[in-house]
């Protein structure tokens, strides 16, 4: 039952993950515009390609998630650490410029969806 439920919660974060990424997160702005360096250098008004912009960590780390349904528990694990320290780490750089109040659809779906990844990859059972 367990591995239903982690099953569950992972489609449901990467879904959600999925969508938000290209939602508005602050003034418009999409995640899939946010240049990468925003989560070391804090977060500018600069504009990103899609290979420079924060639709890469996520990816990667969807990516692994949904490997990790399949194959192994340290996987899936890996890939809602990568998309929570990505959120996490946004956030906390966005808070220097925009109030949490301020913080659009999108940043909300991506970060709830990268804590039901993670969630997911705590609540699925190892091998039996």
């Amino acid at each position: 039952m367990r591995a239903l439920i982690s099953w569950l919660l992972c489609l449901a974060g990467v879904a959600v993950v999925g969508f938000g990424a290209f939602r508005p997160w602050y003034e418009g702005r999409a995640g899939n515009t946010l240049p990468l360096s925003d989560l070391f250098s804090g977060v500018s008004r600069e504009s990103a390609p899609v290979l420079g912009s924060l639709t890469l960590p996520l990816a990667i780390g969807v990516l692994l998630a949904v490997v990790g349904m399949f194959r192994a528990k340290g996987i899936l694990q890996l890939g809602g650490v990568i998309l929570a320290a990505t959120m996490i780490g946004w956030v906390v750089q966005a808070r220097e410029v925009v109030d949490l109040g301020d913080l659009q659809l999108g940043a909300w779906n991506a970060l709830f969806g990268s804590l039901l990844v993670l969630a997911s990859g705590i609540m699925r059972p190892g091998r039996v």
